[in-house]
């Protein structure tokens, strides 16, 4: 049987005659493709006439020498062959780098073209239509390989293997250059006994020749005679050389012994669900639910690999792309271009197992600088730029809890929501009651000084008041669906001080002083407008008393008007004549009598302009004096006393402090800088201690929590000053909605962090929600480029379950389902198992017809689960003692356990036996797939998110399956296996559903 590259059988094998064309064909393209690259290299090398150096624009030519090495190494790896109305039969050859080749014959295309697009998931039997071909269809499909290390260099312009599915038939070529050199059939891959027929014995008409003499007979001896039977005694068995196994397109390639991540082949290979994760744009999350083995992580890799390689020459017009694949695919336009790097994007996986899986995976497609980190790693570095551990209590300082208990209510996006609006309300209040008096903020000044820092300090105090109390209400109410109310309240508190700061001490405001009323204003017109709002008694240098009119008359209703005789005149519009014309008297409120002139905040803004040669007066000690006018009265250089108390204790650098001066000099500063220290530490300081603060909430606010037993726990927890790691995710969290948007000013603690490009987190589930939002805002706000993958069923830690959705809190969550098993595609039988699993245990929809009947094809050959009672422990030791030996060399292999204690004892029992078979094992807490030749006993939850050639799961009988958590691991372990899987059990009677599945799987595929 002959699979194609999803696994449908074809039943016709491709014939030795299109093996040759076909081999001739691609490699006289190889060779276009490979001389093209070493060309690009000379001339990168010896052709840049800048030699790296700026010409006269100062533009530096960047090297594209990495590019064309990619190009070489890969080259293309499929080759697509499609039969159009509109252009005939469009042959495309896929890249997997994004290097252009320009040989438009040779259908050459790059991932991110449109062709590309489509090349990449189609296969044979596809069909659509599109304004470019018209109606189409897929009807060849041709997937290569490359030859790697040492064999590389003499076979760059030769493939290691080439598959071919399509309408002449299925079959594989391997070393294509080897293949055509003679008819060896050792280098044709195919179905059994389909290859091309054994060459004819060469005959030839020879000449006669004259017989020899003939030299006497030898004595005549007794030679025993059998009778031959040409009839063979039985079938003989198939057997299949390791070139000749069936075509796996997610499978490793071969003479590839020493890799061990996930298959790079997925990137040119995909799925169509695969493809709508990889070539989805970059804009906003999305989730990649899937079945084990169905290449979710493949898939959110493949996506980062598309937006780091996205560049201005893989732009296309809208109208071209929407030509070739109409609406169904994501269109990617210039604002994306350039936009991601590999070093400024990063993946999160929760184990160290699983960074170096991936980042094998990263080197083979590619993306060799993009960082991979455990969740760890982002706690640690976060919670030492928040300095978690601060305290407001002098000589205190947060610890950690070391006998932890795990509380997964405590982790949920609901708590956070509860700690959020029960800290906001303890703010709600402190920032009222934090802030200080003028005589606070003067006392620090020589007291010479305190009445010009006073008159500064008054109006600054009141506004910031005025500021703050819109705050506290915002945080006192609760916030709308999907907001929070501590939302960058560090930024709206920073903005606060700098809109005080800017309107009452800023270097260019306009002070004055009316009477015991002092005035400020940004600008003349301003001050104008303060002044005739406060009515202020104002005067001309000649004694006349202004009077601030409109067209009801006179403002302030303490004047009066009166006539030249001492009449008072009511308001009219001879009255108002007489008054511009100066004709009138004035009487205030002291009953002085002053000459009137009409005035408005335009005739008073012209006086105050510095250039006006009319200038405005008011009344000091009974005379006339210019209106005072100062500029900047905030940013003054005032002395400081030469002595200041003690500061507490304050561990957050200041970001204005005074230049330090010799000792025994004097000290200046301003009365803006003091009042921007003061309120900083005052407003700011709390939200650099979140445990106080939490520990606070708590206090007072126990009751709305989501359970209030639970939060009296914790509280009992930090009045010990010790923090769970629970409780260092949570208050990340806050600090992460404290801090948001706070690019400079303030604490340094308080300002976000730099942001990734783009966010991959592998097996989401095994985190808590808070982890997957604390994980998820670290991506770049304009993008949100954040792609999670990860399967309920295998949820092993943290609980049972989260609620994915409430991690993004105000966004929507598009959600792409992969059913498709990869993993164990070549083996239909190990396949089948495992969907019957998901169907017996979770409720999934039963196995598609198309495995079934791939499973029931195989025969009895088929790759069944192998179920070994062992009764005694002996018995296992010597099961899997005799599993190991059967493993063939390069084969990964794992011994997995129910739990971490019976992998350690199993591996102490058995050692000395491993031993004296020369079989290299270790008890392996971190898997290190790069050492082949070690097979591991581990724990279930080691092997999670990794792949094994073969896997001997004993213990199956001690797995709990009343229990979900334990159903879980059991999946997880039966679902690592590629190729080889065989469980061990005690007891020959399983647990019931256990036994149904098993049962199941025995009727689908018995003959």
């Amino acid at each position: 049987m002959v699979l194609d590259t999803i696994g449908r059988e074809i039943e016709m094998p491709l014939d030795d005659g299109s093996k040759r064309e076909y081999s001739a064909e691609e490699l006289a393209v190889l060779g276009g493709v490979i001389d093209y690259a070493d060309r690009m290299l000379y001339e990168d090398q010896h052709l840049d006439v800048l030699g790296g150096m700026a010409d006269s624009r100062g533009y530096v030519r960047s090297t594209q020498a990495p590019l064309y090495r990619l190009l070489r190494k890969s080259a293309y790896a499929k080759t697509v062959i499609i039969e159009t109305e509109l252009q005939g039969r469009v042959m495309l050859r896929l890249s997997p780098t994004e290097v252009t080749y320009p040989n438009f014959s040779s259908g050459y295309c790059t991932p991110h073209s449109p062709q590309g697009r489509l090349a990449s998931f189609v296969q044979p039997g596809y069909a659509n239509r599109s304004k470019a071909w018209g109606d189409y269809e897929v009807v060849e499909v041709r997937s290569f390989d490359r030859f790697g290390g040492p064999d590389f260099e003499p076979n760059v312009r030769n493939f290691l293997r080439m598959g071919v599915v399509g309408e002449a038939g299925a079959g594989e070529v391997a070393d294509l250059q080897g293949f055509l050199r003679g008819p060896r059939r050792a280098g044709i891959v195919g179905r059994p006994g389909t290859g091309a027929a054994t060459p004819e014995p060469e005959t030839r008409d020879l000449e006669p020749q004259p017989l020899a003499p003939v030299a006497p007979r030898p004595p005549e001896v007794h030679v025993v005679e059998f009778e031959v039977d040409e009839e063979p005694q039985g079938q003989p068995a198939e057997v299949l050389d390791e070139s000749e196994e069936e075509w796996d397109r997610d499978g490793p390639p071969a003479k590839a012994d020493d890799y061990y991540g996930l298959s790079e082949r997925f990137f040119t290979h995909q799925t169509e669900e695969q493809n709508q994760v990889i070539s989805r744009t970059p804009l906003g999350p999305m989730f990649v639910e899937g079945v084990a083995g169905s290449g979710k992580t493949s898939a959110a890799l493949g996506r980062t690999k598309m937006l780091t390689t996205f560049n201005a020459a893989s732009v296309v017009d809208e109208k071209t792309f929407r030509d070739l694949l109409g609406p169904g695919q994501d269109y990617w336009t210039a604002d994306f271009a350039g936009q991601f790097s590999q070093e400024a994007c990063v993946g999160f996986v929760r184990t160290g197992e699983l960074i170096q899986y991936l980042q094998e995976t990263c080197r083979r497609i590619d993306l060799p600088d993009l960082p991979v980190q455990e969740f760890k790693e982002l706690q640690v570095r976060l919670r030492d730029h928040r300095r978690l551990t601060r305290s407001l209590v002098p000589g205190r300082r947060w610890a950690g809890l070391t006998d932890e208990v795990e509380r997964n209510e405590a982790t949920t996006m609901a708590w956070l929501r509860a700690a959020d609006q029960a800290i906001a309300r303890r703010l709600a209040d402190h920032v009222f009651e934090a802030l200080p008096t003028v005589a606070d903020i003067a006392e620090a000044f020589e007291p010479s000084e305190r009445p010009k820092v006073a008159r500064v300090m008054g109006p600054a105090l009141t506004l910031l008041k005025e500021l703050l109390s819109e705050v506290s209400i915002e945080l006192r109410d609760p916030p709308r669906d999907g907001a929070f109310a501590l939302d960058r309240l560090a930024l709206r508190l920073t903005n606060i001080l700098a809109e005080v700061r800017r309107r009452v001490t800023g270097p260019r405001l306009i002070w004055t002083q009316v009477g015991d009323a002092f005035f400020y204003a940004a600008d003349e017109n301003s001050l104008a407008r303060q002044l005739v709002e406060a009515k202020a008694p104002l005067y001309l240098r000649s004694g006349q008393r202004l009077v601030y009119v409109d067209d009801s008359g006179p403002l302030d209703g303490s004047l009066q008007l009166l006539s030249p005789n001492g009449d008072a005149v009511e308001w009219s519009a001879d009255v108002k004549a007489s008054l511009e014309a100066g004709r009138l008297l004035v009487r205030d409120a002291s009953g002085q009598n002053f000459r009137a002139q009409v005035s408005d905040v335009n005739h008073l803004f012209l006086r105050l302009l510095p250039e006006a040669t009319e200038r405005i007066y008011t009344t000091v000690g009974g005379k006339l004096r210019p209106l005072p006018r100062e500029h900047g009265l905030g940013r003054a250089r005032l002395l400081l006393v030469a002595a200041t108390p003690a500061a507490v204790e304050d561990d957050e650098p200041d970001e204005e402090t005074e230049s330090p001066v010799e000792p025994g000099q004097p000290r200046y500063s301003t009365p803006d800088a003091a009042f921007a220290r003061v309120i900083r530490r005052r407003l700011l300081a709390p939200l650099t201690a979140l445990p106080d603060l939490y520990l606070d909430a708590l206090k007072s606010e126990s009751k709305h929590f989501p359970q209030e037993s639970l939060a009296d726990e914790i509280l009992s927890q930090l009045q010990q000053f010790k923090l769970a790691e629970r409780d260092i995710d949570l208050l990340l969290c806050i600090a992460h909605l404290v801090g948001r948007g706070l690019k400079q000013g303030g604490a340094p603690s308080l300002r976000e962090p730099t942001f990734y490009q783009a966010v991959f987190i592998d097996e989401v589930q095994d985190f808590t929600e808070q982890q997957v939002y604390l994980m998820v805002e670290q991506s770049n706000p304009r993008y949100r480029a954040i792609t999670v993958v990860g399967d309920f069923a295998q949820k092993l830690h943290h609980g049972t379950s989260i609620e994915l959705r409430a991690c993004f809190p105000g966004q929507s969550l598009p959600t792409v389902k992969l059913t498709e098993n990869l993993r164990q595609g070549n083996a239909p039988g190990l396949a089948l198992f495992s969907a019957l699993f998901r169907t017996q245990f979770f409720g999934d929809p039963a196995p598609s017809n198309e495995l079934t009947e791939r499973a029931f094809a195989a025969g009895a050959g088929v790759a069944r689960p192998r179920l070994l009672v062992c009764p005694e422990t002996s018995d296992i030791d010597s099961a899997v003692v005799a599993a190991l030996r059967a493993t063939q060399r390069g084969q990964t292999v794992a011994v997995l356990f129910s739990s971490a204690r019976r992998a350690a004892e199993s591996f102490a029992r058995m050692e000395p036996q491993l031993r004296a078979q020369l079989i290299d094992a270790e008890l392996s807490e971190t898997v290190n797939l790069a050492r082949r030749h070690v097979r591991h006993f581990a724990d279930v939850t080691n092997a999670k998110g990794l792949e094994f050639d073969v896997v001997i799961l004993a213990g199956v009988d001690e797995f709990d399956l009343d229990q979900p958590p334990q159903i879980n691991r059991l999946y997880v372990g039966v679902t690592r296996a590629r190729r080889s899987l065989t469980l061990l059990s005690r007891r020959a009677e399983l647990a019931p559903k256990l036994a149904g599945l098993f049962s199941s799987f025995d009727a689908l595929v018995a003959h």
